[in-house]
């Protein structure tokens, strides 16, 4: 009895300590017909007590999906996005995005585009982001 009390107290200490990811506000920029671009954009709140990082990103909608910043008005790719324990990470227009690249056919405001997001240790969580219009023309460059 002892040991089996152990392991569920050991147990329940791992899963405390691990992240709880939740995304919220999550969308997608509505781009022209012509574009072969859009970007996804939401906020990523960890509700545990252990640091995590977003470090890949599949969608419905294109067929390649990156982690990227806008830096200094320049989008560069980076490896890994960070969520802080017991905190929230924003992507947003102008900052952290995931890109959607190679679109597979033009998004149109109202519609949906399914998200998997990989985290190094919380794994996959899967959102459902709607396509709106973008906020206020942001533009950076490659």
């Amino acid at each position: 009895m002892r040991k089996l009390l152990s392991a569920v107290v050991l147990f329940a200490g791992v899963a405390v300590a691990q992240p709880r990811i939740e995304v919220r506000d999550a969308w997608v920029r509505e781009v022209p017909p012509a574009s072969k671009m859009s970007a996804a954009y939401m906020v990523i709140e960890n509700k545990g007590n252990q640091p995590d990082k977003l470090i890949d990103a599949k969608n419905n909608a294109s067929e390649v999906t990156e982690l990227h910043e806008t830096v200094e008005g320049k989008m560069r790719k980076v490896k890994a996005i960070e969520v802080p324990a017991n905190g929230r990470t924003e992507l947003k227009p102008g900052g952290l995005h995931i890109m959607l690249i190679n679109l597979k056919r033009p998004l149109k405001e109202g519609e949906t585009v399914e998200l998997v997001l990989k985290f190094e240790k919380a794994g996959e969580v899967k959102v459902n982001a709607p396509v709106r219009k973008g906020a206020g023309g942001h533009r950076h460059s490659h």
